[in-house]
């Protein structure tokens, strides 16, 4: 059986219908009491076509990126389409994940109004170069300033003590909470309703490898690491990267920290291309606009780029694979290399990737029964040193797994 759907089989899926959100920048929704709409009870015939969607909000056409029915992968079929997903292109949507959708929207709501707080507020919570976790609007991706604001959320392994209490200092470093109303019981919901998705779908990859689903298990014992982004990408001003050929001006090392987002100059990607370093990455997207996209050819010796868009599907949470999985699959799944492109002129948006880590001390190597391409390595060894790159990004080789290759 095939994917439930794949893009290339229909003209203007139900299921990828276009939906525009209300185009109403998270400031000023927020500051008017408006929540966008989502317009899922439009008429049908006032909706935009799929393909003008497509259009007006990203350079090329959704390719190949299936989606897959989680309540159907316990069947050998469904996990073989699986299968191949993980493998290429490495994305893929997921329905019927369990996740409420008023779970969903409480939370949607936390990051929207989090946001829409005035800069020195959201500061109070600022990350560190000692503490990951918080508020960043100085982020950088392989050394070029990302167009966005983000806040970092992340295991309590003490959910009695406070936030800050030693017991829940780890090697990220631990929870800021903003005084906002209503945000922590929402973050701290939806991150638990990610969790058990993720749970549930590493048990399907598991047997699509042939792997007991135990051996997976185990590396998240004592307790997961996986932390929860919040971004936010604020409108633009015509600097919107709308094909390869713009990104050419886009020039590593040039940006600085300290200038405000609304001051950078030149055109913008919302995240410069790079690779999850997780196991798996559950991605929430705002449905207003078509922002993330894939490599396909990021695995193919000598082949230029080739960059596709990861369109969110109504009622759909989306999924990639990390650097980890990579390892544990022993190079048989593959993380895709991705990028964000800065939202369009006049509209804003959020989205929320959920990374699933195992435990700091648990050991990353192949799994499979094939000889092992990878040596091994602690993943907390791992997301020390990638870390310590992402928040320094000076231009110093970032640890990868392909650091770990063997001969």
């Amino acid at each position: 059986m095939e994917p439930i759907y794949s893009p290339d089989t229909a003209d203007d899926p139900p299921m990828e219908q276009a939906i525009f959100v209300a185009g109403l920048p998270w400031r000023t929704a927020a500051a008017s009491g408006q929540r966008p709409s989502r317009s899922r009870a439009q008429p049908t015939a006032r909706r935009p076509s799929y393909r003008a969607v497509a259009a007006a909000t990203a350079s090329i056409r959704p390719e190949r990126i299936p989606v897959l029915d989680l309540k159907q992968l316990n069947s050998p079929d469904q996990i073989e389409a699986l299968g191949r997903a993980c493998a290429d292109p490495g994305f893929f949507h997921v329905v019927n994940h369990g996740v409420p959708r008023h779970v969903i929207d409480a939370f949607e709501a936390a990051t929207r109004a989090f946001f829409a707080l005035p800069t020195d507020v959201k500061r109070r919570v600022k990350r560190t170069a000692t503490n990951s976790r918080g508020f960043a609007d100085d982020e950088f991706t392989k050394r070029t300033r990302d167009y966005k604001e983000m806040y970092d959320f992340g295991h309590k392994p003490r959910a009695d003590l406070p936030d800050d209490a030693e017991e829940n200092h780890v090697m990220d470093g631990y929870n800021q909470m903003p005084e906002l109303a209503g945000f922590r019981e929402a973050v701290e919901t939806y991150y638990a309703c990610c969790a058990h998705v993720c749970e549930e779908l590493l048990d399907a990859v598991a047997l699509s490898l042939d792997i007991a689903p135990e051996a997976f298990r185990e590396l998240f014992e004592g307790g997961h690491t996986s932390y929860l982004r919040l971004n936010a990408y604020p409108a633009t001003e015509n600097r919107h990267v709308q094909n390869d050929v713009d990104l050419d001006v886009i020039k590593a090392g040039e940006d600085d920290a300290e200038t405000p987002l609304d001051e950078l100059d030149g055109p913008r990607l919302g995240v410069n291309r790079h690779f999850d370093a997780g196991v798996i990455t559950l991605l929430y997207q705002d449905p207003a606009v078509s922002s993330l996209q894939v490599n396909v050819n990021a695995h193919t010796d000598d082949a230029p780029p080739h960059w596709i868009d990861v369109s969110p599907v109504e009622d759909a949470l989306t999924v990639n694979v990390g650097d980890m999985l990579q390892v544990l699959s022993n190079g048989k799944y593959r993380a895709p290399e991705h990028r964000v492109l800065a939202s369009p002129p006049g509209v804003s948006r959020v989205s929320a990737p959920f990374f699933y880590n195992p435990a700091y001390d648990a050991e990353m190597r192949p799994l499979c029964t094939d000889k092992p391409r990878y040596s091994p390595f602690s993943w907390g060894y791992f997301r020390r040193r990638r870390f310590e790159g992402d928040f320094a990004d000076e231009g110093k080789a970032e640890v990868q797994i392909a650091d770990f290759l063997l001969p």
